[in-house]
Protein backbone atom coordinates (compact mmCIF):
# COMPACT_ATOMS: atom_id res chain seq x y z
CA UNK A 1 0.00 0.00 0.00
CA UNK A 2 2.73 2.36 0.99
CA UNK A 3 4.65 1.57 -2.19
CA UNK A 4 1.53 2.26 -4.29
CA UNK A 5 0.97 5.62 -2.61
CA UNK A 6 4.64 6.49 -3.12
CA UNK A 7 4.45 5.59 -6.80
CA UNK A 8 1.29 7.65 -7.23
CA UNK A 9 2.93 10.56 -5.43
CA UNK A 10 6.01 10.35 -7.67
CA UNK A 11 3.83 10.23 -10.78
CA UNK A 12 1.79 13.22 -9.62
CA UNK A 13 4.96 15.13 -8.75
CA UNK A 14 6.43 14.33 -12.15
CA UNK A 15 3.22 15.34 -13.91
CA UNK A 16 3.06 18.56 -11.87
CA UNK A 17 6.70 19.30 -12.70
CA UNK A 18 6.00 18.79 -16.39
CA UNK A 19 2.99 21.12 -16.18
CA UNK A 20 5.07 23.75 -14.37
CA UNK A 21 7.85 23.51 -16.95
CA UNK A 22 5.37 23.76 -19.81
CA UNK A 23 3.72 26.80 -18.24
CA UNK A 24 7.11 28.35 -17.58
CA UNK A 25 8.11 27.80 -21.23
CA UNK A 26 4.79 29.27 -22.37
CA UNK A 27 5.25 32.36 -20.19
CA UNK A 28 8.82 32.75 -21.38
CA UNK A 29 7.82 32.46 -25.05
CA UNK A 30 4.92 34.84 -24.55
CA UNK A 31 7.14 37.42 -22.89
CA UNK A 32 9.63 37.03 -25.73
CA UNK A 33 6.85 37.47 -28.31
CA UNK A 34 5.56 40.53 -26.45
CA UNK A 35 9.04 42.06 -26.40
CA UNK A 36 9.48 41.33 -30.11
CA UNK A 37 6.11 42.86 -31.02
CA UNK A 38 6.81 45.87 -28.81
CA UNK A 39 10.26 46.31 -30.37
CA UNK A 40 8.86 46.17 -33.90
CA UNK A 41 6.15 48.65 -32.93
CA UNK A 42 8.74 51.03 -31.48
CA UNK A 43 10.77 50.81 -34.69
CA UNK A 44 7.72 51.64 -36.82
CA UNK A 45 6.82 54.58 -34.58
CA UNK A 46 10.38 55.95 -34.66
CA UNK A 47 10.49 55.50 -38.45
CA UNK A 48 7.23 57.43 -38.96
CA UNK A 49 8.26 60.20 -36.55
CA UNK A 50 11.54 60.64 -38.41
CA UNK A 51 9.74 60.84 -41.76
CA UNK A 52 7.31 63.42 -40.37
CA UNK A 53 10.13 65.53 -38.95
CA UNK A 54 12.23 65.44 -42.12
CA UNK A 55 9.91 66.97 -44.70
CA UNK A 56 12.50 69.44 -45.97
CA UNK A 57 13.49 67.40 -49.03
CA UNK A 58 10.20 65.93 -50.28
CA UNK A 59 6.81 67.68 -50.27
CA UNK A 60 4.16 65.82 -48.23
CA UNK A 61 0.46 65.83 -49.05
CA UNK A 62 -2.31 65.69 -46.47
CA UNK A 63 -2.96 62.06 -47.41
CA UNK A 64 0.66 61.09 -46.82
CA UNK A 65 0.79 62.79 -43.41
CA UNK A 66 -2.45 61.08 -42.37
CA UNK A 67 -1.11 57.69 -43.50
CA UNK A 68 1.97 58.12 -41.31
CA UNK A 69 -0.11 59.07 -38.25
CA UNK A 70 -2.52 56.17 -38.78
CA UNK A 71 0.52 53.90 -39.06
CA UNK A 72 1.74 55.19 -35.69
CA UNK A 73 -1.66 54.42 -34.13
CA UNK A 74 -1.63 50.88 -35.54
CA UNK A 75 1.86 50.32 -34.11
CA UNK A 76 0.78 51.71 -30.73
CA UNK A 77 -2.14 49.28 -30.56
CA UNK A 78 0.28 46.43 -31.14
CA UNK A 79 2.54 47.82 -28.44
CA UNK A 80 -0.42 47.79 -26.01
CA UNK A 81 -0.09 43.99 -25.81
CA UNK A 82 2.54 44.68 -23.15
CA UNK A 83 0.63 45.56 -19.92
CA UNK A 84 3.49 47.81 -18.81
CA UNK A 85 2.77 50.23 -21.66
CA UNK A 86 -1.04 50.31 -21.62
CA UNK A 87 -1.44 53.71 -19.94
CA UNK A 88 1.32 55.27 -22.04
CA UNK A 89 -0.17 53.82 -25.23
CA UNK A 90 -3.70 54.98 -24.39
CA UNK A 91 -2.48 58.55 -23.88
CA UNK A 92 -0.36 58.48 -27.02
CA UNK A 93 -3.21 57.15 -29.19
CA UNK A 94 -5.49 59.92 -27.92
CA UNK A 95 -2.83 62.48 -28.86
CA UNK A 96 -2.41 60.97 -32.35
CA UNK A 97 -6.18 61.06 -32.89
CA UNK A 98 -6.23 64.77 -31.95
CA UNK A 99 -3.42 65.40 -34.45
CA UNK A 100 -5.31 63.53 -37.17
CA UNK A 101 -8.41 65.67 -36.61
CA UNK A 102 -6.30 68.84 -36.81
CA UNK A 103 -4.61 67.65 -40.02
CA UNK A 104 -7.96 66.86 -41.63
CA UNK A 105 -9.24 70.38 -41.00
CA UNK A 106 -6.21 72.66 -41.20
CA UNK A 107 -3.28 70.99 -43.02
CA UNK A 108 -1.93 73.14 -45.86
CA UNK A 109 -0.32 71.26 -48.70
CA UNK A 110 2.73 72.58 -50.55
CA UNK A 111 3.14 70.89 -53.92
CA UNK A 112 6.27 72.81 -54.85
CA UNK A 113 8.90 70.43 -56.18
CA UNK A 114 12.25 70.75 -54.39
CA UNK A 115 14.87 69.96 -57.00
CA UNK A 116 17.99 68.17 -55.68
CA UNK A 117 21.11 70.31 -55.54
CA UNK A 118 23.51 67.41 -56.11
CA UNK A 119 23.75 63.64 -56.54
CA UNK A 120 23.74 62.96 -52.80
CA UNK A 121 20.53 64.93 -52.29
CA UNK A 122 18.92 63.21 -55.29
CA UNK A 123 19.78 59.78 -53.85
CA UNK A 124 18.33 60.77 -50.46
CA UNK A 125 15.11 61.99 -52.08
CA UNK A 126 14.72 58.83 -54.16
CA UNK A 127 15.28 56.59 -51.14
CA UNK A 128 12.74 58.55 -49.10
CA UNK A 129 10.16 58.40 -51.88
CA UNK A 130 10.64 54.65 -52.37
CA UNK A 131 10.25 54.18 -48.60
CA UNK A 132 7.05 56.25 -48.56
CA UNK A 133 5.57 54.31 -51.48
CA UNK A 134 6.30 51.06 -49.64
CA UNK A 135 4.51 52.40 -46.55
CA UNK A 136 1.48 53.40 -48.65
CA UNK A 137 1.16 49.88 -50.07
CA UNK A 138 1.61 48.30 -46.63
CA UNK A 139 -1.01 50.52 -44.97
CA UNK A 140 -3.47 50.02 -47.80
CA UNK A 141 -3.25 46.24 -47.29
CA UNK A 142 -3.75 46.70 -43.54
CA UNK A 143 -7.10 48.44 -44.05
CA UNK A 144 -6.21 52.04 -43.21
CA UNK A 145 -9.33 54.24 -42.69
CA UNK A 146 -8.75 56.33 -45.81
CA UNK A 147 -10.34 56.17 -49.24
CA UNK A 148 -8.24 53.82 -51.42
CA UNK A 149 -8.50 56.30 -54.31
CA UNK A 150 -6.63 58.85 -52.16
CA UNK A 151 -3.86 56.32 -51.52
CA UNK A 152 -3.59 55.52 -55.23
CA UNK A 153 -3.52 59.22 -56.07
CA UNK A 154 -0.71 59.79 -53.57
CA UNK A 155 1.26 56.84 -54.94
CA UNK A 156 0.92 58.37 -58.41
CA UNK A 157 2.16 61.73 -57.09
CA UNK A 158 5.22 60.07 -55.57
CA UNK A 159 5.88 58.21 -58.82
CA UNK A 160 5.89 61.55 -60.67
CA UNK A 161 8.25 62.94 -58.00
CA UNK A 162 10.70 60.14 -58.79
CA UNK A 163 10.60 61.18 -62.45
CA UNK A 164 11.15 64.83 -61.53
CA UNK A 165 14.11 64.06 -59.27
CA UNK A 166 15.75 61.97 -62.00
CA UNK A 167 15.12 64.60 -64.68
CA UNK A 168 16.38 67.41 -62.47
CA UNK A 169 19.56 65.48 -61.73
CA UNK A 170 20.00 64.63 -65.42
CA UNK A 171 19.64 68.28 -66.46
CA UNK A 172 22.32 69.30 -63.96
CA UNK A 173 24.64 66.74 -65.55
CA UNK A 174 23.74 68.05 -69.02
CA UNK A 175 24.85 71.56 -68.09
CA UNK A 176 28.00 70.22 -66.45
CA UNK A 177 28.92 68.23 -69.57
CA UNK A 178 28.18 71.28 -71.71
CA UNK A 179 30.47 73.40 -69.53
CA UNK A 180 33.20 70.81 -69.96
CA UNK A 181 32.64 70.83 -73.74
CA UNK A 182 31.78 67.12 -73.70
CA UNK A 183 29.08 67.55 -76.31
CA UNK A 184 28.76 63.85 -77.18
CA UNK A 185 27.92 62.91 -73.58
CA UNK A 186 25.73 65.99 -73.31
CA UNK A 187 23.70 64.95 -76.36
CA UNK A 188 23.36 61.35 -75.08
CA UNK A 189 22.00 62.59 -71.74
CA UNK A 190 19.52 64.92 -73.43
CA UNK A 191 18.21 62.19 -75.72
CA UNK A 192 17.89 59.83 -72.74
CA UNK A 193 15.89 62.46 -70.82
CA UNK A 194 13.55 63.04 -73.75
CA UNK A 195 13.00 59.30 -74.13
CA UNK A 196 12.13 58.98 -70.42
CA UNK A 197 9.61 61.85 -70.65
CA UNK A 198 8.02 60.36 -73.75
CA UNK A 199 7.76 56.88 -72.19
CA UNK A 200 6.20 58.29 -68.98
CA UNK A 201 3.43 60.07 -70.90
CA UNK A 202 2.73 62.43 -67.97
CA UNK A 203 1.05 65.80 -68.46
CA UNK A 204 2.65 68.15 -65.98
CA UNK A 205 3.72 71.80 -66.35
CA UNK A 206 7.13 71.24 -64.70
CA UNK A 207 7.89 68.22 -66.86
CA UNK A 208 6.70 70.07 -69.97
CA UNK A 209 9.07 72.95 -69.17
CA UNK A 210 12.00 70.53 -68.78
CA UNK A 211 11.07 68.78 -72.02
CA UNK A 212 11.11 72.14 -73.84
CA UNK A 213 14.45 72.97 -72.22
CA UNK A 214 15.99 69.66 -73.31
CA UNK A 215 14.68 70.07 -76.85
CA UNK A 216 16.14 73.59 -77.06
CA UNK A 217 19.48 72.34 -75.75
CA UNK A 218 19.47 69.50 -78.27
CA UNK A 219 18.61 71.86 -81.13
CA UNK A 220 21.43 74.14 -80.02
CA UNK A 221 23.91 71.26 -79.98
CA UNK A 222 22.78 70.05 -83.40
CA UNK A 223 22.95 73.59 -84.83
CA UNK A 224 26.41 74.09 -83.34
CA UNK A 225 27.55 70.77 -84.77
CA UNK A 226 26.11 71.64 -88.18
CA UNK A 227 27.79 75.05 -88.13
CA UNK A 228 31.07 73.47 -87.08
CA UNK A 229 30.84 70.92 -89.89
CA UNK A 230 30.00 73.66 -92.42
CA UNK A 231 32.94 75.76 -91.20
CA UNK A 232 35.28 72.78 -91.43
CA UNK A 233 34.03 72.01 -94.95
CA UNK A 234 34.45 75.63 -96.04
CA UNK A 235 37.98 75.66 -94.65
CA UNK A 236 38.79 72.37 -96.40
CA UNK A 237 37.34 73.71 -99.68
CA UNK A 238 39.39 76.88 -99.32
CA UNK A 239 42.55 74.90 -98.72
CA UNK A 240 41.77 72.65 -101.69
CA UNK A 241 41.11 75.65 -103.91
CA UNK A 242 44.40 77.18 -102.81
CA UNK A 243 46.22 73.96 -103.60
CA UNK A 244 44.56 73.77 -107.05
CA UNK A 245 45.49 77.38 -107.79
CA UNK A 246 49.10 76.71 -106.88
CA UNK A 247 49.12 73.71 -109.20
CA UNK A 248 47.70 75.81 -112.08
CA UNK A 249 50.19 78.58 -111.45
CA UNK A 250 52.95 76.01 -111.58
CA UNK A 251 51.72 74.71 -114.93
CA UNK A 252 50.54 77.85 -116.69
CA UNK A 253 52.38 80.61 -114.86
CA UNK A 254 55.30 82.62 -116.24
CA UNK A 255 58.38 80.47 -116.70
CA UNK A 256 61.60 81.68 -115.25
CA UNK A 257 64.38 82.28 -117.74
CA UNK A 258 67.65 80.76 -116.87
Amino acid sequence: MFITIAVIFVLLATFLLIIINMYSDYVSRREQDVRLISSKANNIIAECEELLLNQSQVSYSKTLVLVLHYRIIRALRKKAIDPKHKDEVRERIANEERLINEIKTSYKETNIFKAPENDAMAITQLRTIRHLRGILKSEMRSGIPLNPSLINKEDRRLYILVLKVNLSNLIQKVFEMKRLKQMGTCRTLIEKGLQVIKAAGIKDNWIQEKEDLLKNLLNGILAEKSASQASAKAKADEQQNGADKNDLDEIFGDKKKW
